[in-house]
């Protein structure tokens, strides 16, 4: 370069470099102190966002950029963003719980009364001074389409669901199946513990597929449009006292299409002998 220019001393700087296909920034001194930082690794760098984050937990890209920049790390923004999310330390990562895996359940009504029951929650507000929210428990025959249970409580736990369906096991004897849905109370421990004791499957549906426990959601909806949406319910007290009186509509007066259009306990009465599993005189 110097005995080029020295030859053609009205070469530029620029015209040299481009003739001898070099970099500018080559022939240039730098000034003192320009490389006395030293420049990390990747996976140096990595390691110091991670104890950043451990000491700093609410702070983000920005602000560690920004710390390691005062800190006099050579460090450009697009290479500390690659890095920032190689590492994985974005705040907005939260972590999700693994969605529940069910198996695709048929709809299919089964051919004896008691062998299969459904069960499903809905929920209601009492209007007062409180003004608060209960649950309703529904449970159905999806042979006769008879409604078993219906009730309403503030609050219905694993161990309340337990003692209801004990209380129709008791009456009707106990079924092959019971087809519900992924909420709390239907996948605990407690419900799952006392269906392997009374040799009882439970089917669950797949999650976000109300269809697929189709029966119990269609007495849902007639619970509601004849009884629920009809009245404003002021305590706890009168929701059940209605649900009650729409229990016997239901059960003994109202016909029902799918039954060809008889009642739930008229068809019961009229095929005894589709009993699955019929508890005996002396027991009930």
């Amino acid at each position: 370069m110097g005995q080029i220019r020295a030859k053609h001393t009205n070469l530029s700087k620029r015209r040299t470099c481009g003739w001898l296909r070099l970099r500018r920034s080559t022939i240039y001194e730098f000034k003192d102190g320009a490389r006395s930082v030293e420049i990390h690794s990747d996976a140096c760098l990595i390691d110091m966002m991670k104890k950043i984050r451990r000491e700093q937990r609410a702070w983000g890209f920005r602000m560690i950029f920004a710390y390691l920049k005062n800190q006099g790390e050579r460090i450009g923004k697009t290479r500390a963003h690659r890095l920032y999310q190689q590492a994985k330390l974005s705040l907005h990562r939260n972590p999700k719980k693994p969605r529940i895996k069910r198996s695709f359940q048929r709809l299919l009504p089964p051919e004896q009364i008691n062998e299969g029951w459904a069960m499903d929650f809905l929920s209601e507000w009492v209007i007062g001074e409180k003004q608060q929210s209960v649950r309703i428990i529904n449970v159905v025959d999806e042979c006769s389409r008879k409604d078993l249970w219906v009730e309403a409580a503030h609050s219905i736990t694993a161990a309340k669901l337990i003692e209801t369906l004990d209380l129709i096991g008791e009456m009707r004897g106990w079924p092959r199946y019971i087809r519900c849905d992924n909420g709390p109370e239907f996948i605990s421990y407690m419900l799952k513990q006392w269906a392997e004791e009374k040799n009882i499957e439970i089917k669950f549906i797949q999650p976000g597929k109300p269809t697929q426990n189709g029966i119990v959601e269609r007495l849902n909806g007639t619970v509601r449009t004849e009884c629920l949406n009809l009245n404003w319910f002021y305590s706890l007290d009168e929701i059940n006292h209605l649900l009650g009186q729409w229990y016997k509509t239901y059960n003994f007066d109202r016909p029902h299409s799918s039954l060809k259009y008889k009642t739930p306990v008229a068809f019961e009465n009229l095929n005894q002998n589709l009993y699955f599993r019929m508890v005996p005189a002396n027991e009930g």
